[in-house]
């Protein structure tokens, strides 16, 4: 075979697996554009609707890449942001983080958000004490943070593979959403990054 040939060839077969993948142009971190999960009758499928960048300060410090996924059937209206947030529907956010802090500046980051984004938390301030409760050490470089909601067991948080907790409670859900969704959210460039891949 020719070596135009195998050139051929060989991009015939790369072509469906770069296209599969979601990049964060910045730190080049990749994510897969679906995901299914589940098995048997239980399968089902998460498709990304972006994935950005959460810097700070004027320095502009990277803290941690975030990527956001969605039921494959979910309907969004003309405010994305906001019916992602309401929408009671299979979905998870993945943070990778980019450098190390606090176990409180962290807690903080998720809280101080919900607080100006919910005035009122009755309907789930136990749970996010719950939530936060989760991480008690320092976060490092490198950690692999999953909030994975699912309609049928909850909210299931885990830490680098590491099932820390699973909580029934929507409004939670709602709530912890919103750190990146909601009218006040953590930074308004990541909230439309994360909104990209939705038509």
């Amino acid at each position: 075979m020719s070596k135009f040939l195998r050139l051929c060839v060989l991009l015939i077969i790369l072509v469906p697996v770069t296209a599969l993948a979601m990049v964060e142009p910045d730190t080049k971190k990749e994510y897969p554009d679906e995901m299914t999960l589940g098995s048997g009758d239980g399968a089902y499928t998460l498709v990304a609707t972006g994935v950005g960048l959460r810097e700070k300060t004027f320095l502009k410090v990277d803290v941690y890449v975030i990527a956001s996924y969605v039921s494959s059937d979910a309907q969004l209206g003309e405010n994305k942001a906001r019916d992602l947030m309401d929408l009671n529907a299979n979905k998870q956010i993945i943070m990778d983080l980019t450098r190390s802090f606090s176990a409180e500046k962290l807690k903080k980051a998720l809280t101080e958000i919900i607080d100006k984004n919910f005035e009122d938390q009755s309907a789930f301030a136990d749970d996010l004490a719950t939530l936060v409760g989760y991480f008690t050490e320092e976060a490092r470089e490198g950690d692999h943070l999953v909030f994975d909601y699912n309609v049928d067991t909850g909210l299931t948080t885990s830490l680098n593979g590491e099932v820390k907790g699973t909580i029934q409670n929507f409004e939670l859900v709602r709530a912890l959403w919103s750190v990146w969704f909601g009218d006040s959210c953590a930074d308004k460039g990541v909230r439309k990054n994360l909104l990209k891949n939705i038509g």
